[in-house]
């Protein structure tokens, strides 16, 4: 399974590189360069950070939702924003548009500024439930990278950094989430990489100390990724939307064939990955190994299917067995 798993990891972190001249590009670019690069380098090495703290004030702020406090958006536009994405790559007759109904946003009525963003989840909460649709998920999703001004995975500059990996790279993206914590759950709104985090990204790299840096400061251990470069690949045919919840509806019928179906959440990524440690680090801060992807799989059922770390999701999930004495 070595080879196999190298392959996997490489292809994962080699993940849709093209359209190089968006404006992200020019901060953090694919090459291991960007605006910012050279005055975070100068801040390193000389302990002056004003230069790069000006930099970050100006031309990363003015890429992000209100000043960096995010915004809410409804589920319905982003899935919109996938499924158009989707069907600009196939041809007429394989067309899909998004069914259901959107009902009506709730968001319209409110200025997403200053103090109203807490009169707006309070109005939220009681008009929505918190926002809870099907499946436990909410109707809508704080983010903060202003949609026109992501990479071509729709990836935020901390999606990019991580992309990269380097330690320089990685200790950058921490500075920016210092700056702008918003970002540490901002989610990649492609196709491919719909709901991609920065804790994915982590457990992609086996990072397992920037994993824990993104726990601490309050990341989602058990958010989930619908993106299609992470879907079975006798599955990707047949993907539709629905404008009434985020995930995305899958074929019943699959042998999950090719190597990148990895589970949706972190800890299902962690464990088809082989990476025990940062396994264990997810299941530290209440990662839940019974929790289900969209095939119905949880950690154990992933384990199977990629053969790995069976003892590890044996131990977390031995309570499964009892049910069925």
């Amino acid at each position: 399974m070595g080879s196999s798993q190298s392959r996997e990891k490489e292809k994962a972190l080699s993940m849709g590189r093209l359209r190089e001249d968006m404006k992200l590009y020019k901060l953090v670019d694919m090459h291991g360069g960007g605006e910012l690069l050279p005055w975070f380098r100068y801040a390193t090495s000389s302990g002056d950070y004003s230069l790069i703290d000006g930099y970050m004030e100006t031309k990363v702020r003015e890429s992000m939702y209100n000043q960096g406090k995010g915004k809410l958006v409804t589920v319905t536009e982003l899935v919109k924003i996938r499924n158009k994405e989707r069907n600009e790559r196939l041809s007429a007759f394989s067309r899909k548009k998004g069914k259901g109904k959107s009902g009506p946003n709730v968001l319209d009525e409110f200025k997403q500024e200053g103090e109203n963003v807490g009169d707006l989840k309070k109005a939220l909460k009681l008009l929505d439930g918190g926002g809870k649709g099907g499946r436990g998920e909410s109707k809508y999703r704080e983010i903060a990278w202003k949609l026109e001004e992501r990479g071509a995975m729709g990836e935020t500059i901390i999606g990019i950094c991580l992309l990269q990996g380097t330690d320089v790279h990685n200790k950058l993206a921490m500075k920016i989430m210092d700056a702008f914590p918003k970002l540490i759950n901002d989610i990649n709104i492609s196709e491919d990489f719909y709901g991609l985090t920065p804790l994915h990204q982590a457990v992609i790299n086996q990072d397992c100390h920037m994993a824990y840096m993104l726990l601490k400061k309050g990341a989602d251990v058990n958010v989930r990724c619908y993106g299609a470069f992470f879907c079975a690949e006798d599955q990707k045919a047949g993907r539709t939307d629905s404008l009434e919840h985020e995930y995305v509806e899958l074929p019943l019928k699959t042998a999950y064939t090719g190597h990148m179906y990895f589970g949706e959440y972190p800890l299902s990524f962690a464990a088809c990955m082989n990476h025990p440690d940062v396994y264990r680090l997810l299941i530290a801060f209440k990662a839940n190994p019974n929790a289900q992807d969209t095939n119905g799989n949880t950690v154990l059922h992933m384990c199977v299917i990629h053969e790995n770390m069976g003892h590890n999701a044996a131990d977390a999930t031995a309570h499964i067995c009892a049910t069925f004495k």
